[in-house]
């Protein structure tokens, strides 16, 4: 069914592996995950719209003081031209809303390495990285990485420039660095993924197929990148597929651009 959202189990991603820092090897992941979809919204807007969550109903639940009970993932997308010279990175877009519940069995079925790494998100912690001269402080959040792939990539119309680069880049793992935010309420983790500050290729890119957008069938996972050994295998941390999503089928929301930007507290 179009313009709908279902559930995609976490083990149809490919991860890195046990082995992969020895031999770069991925395999599909392991068929659970810390959160999973219970809806998705689509709002079109004047302007990008930080921080969702405080501007829509979420369930009444509980936390249990370990993880959040529900994850937001608010993906911006822009629907005004590409720049050349990135001046423009707000504007007239939309923003896909995807809402996760946390697993009741996370505790069990998780390893306890990537329970620590959703923590040491969450908590914005840091950490060490090696560098050429001297080791370098950088934020956790860093390791954040997008999977992401269309489903159904032979029924779209595409000419062969378009299917080349469809075949080389489908499937290929994105860290959110430095386009994300992140955004923590009473019983919420909100995680903003900003197209708008995209690069100019990957903008232009994306424009050229936003027409067609209302025909893919769209899965996203998020992960946490696995950089030592006691790491991996990377683990899922939230997936959810994307039926046809025609963003002129929605509605604008009515805000300011001062709420928007989140100026206000409401």
């Amino acid at each position: 069914m179009l313009d709908s959202w279902s559930y995609i189990e976490p083990r149809s991603f490919k991860v890195r592996g046990e082995t992969y820092l020895r031999d770069k090897r991925k395999e599909f992941a392991s068929n659970c995950a810390a959160y999973y979809p219970f809806g998705v919204d689509v709002f079109l807007t004047k302007w990008k719209v930080d921080h969702i969550a405080r501007l829509v109903q979420l369930p009444a639940t509980k936390s249990s003081g370990k993880l959040p009970p529900i994850l937001v993932v608010n993906v911006q997308i822009p629907l005004y031209p590409a720049s050349i010279f990135q001046s423009e990175t707000d504007g007239k877009g939309m923003s896909i809303v995807l809402y996760f519940k946390l697993s009741e069995s996370y505790s069990k079925e998780l390893p306890s390495h990537f329970q620590d790494g959703i923590r040491r998100l969450i908590d914005d912690d840091v950490e060490k990285v090696k560098g050429f001269a001297v080791d370098n402080t950088v934020q956790f959040r860093e390791r954040l990485k997008i999977l992401g792939r269309v489903a159904n990539v032979d029924d779209l119309p595409m000419n062969a420039a378009e299917r080349k680069l469809m075949q080389t880049y489908n499937e290929k793992p994105i860290l959110s660095r430095p386009q994300h935010e992140f955004y923590s309420g009473e019983n919420y983790f909100e995680i903003d993924l900003d197209m708008h500050r995209f690069s100019y290729i990957s903008r232009k890119g994306f424009d050229t197929f936003l027409d067609r957008l209302k025909l893919c069938v769209l899965d996203v996972g998020l992960t946490i990148q696995g950089n030592k050994v006691e790491e991996l295998p990377e683990q899922i941390l939230c997936c959810i597929r994307l039926n046809g999503i025609d963003y002129t089928n929605y509605q604008q929301m009515g805000l300011t651009q001062e709420i928007s930007a989140g100026y206000n507290d409401l």
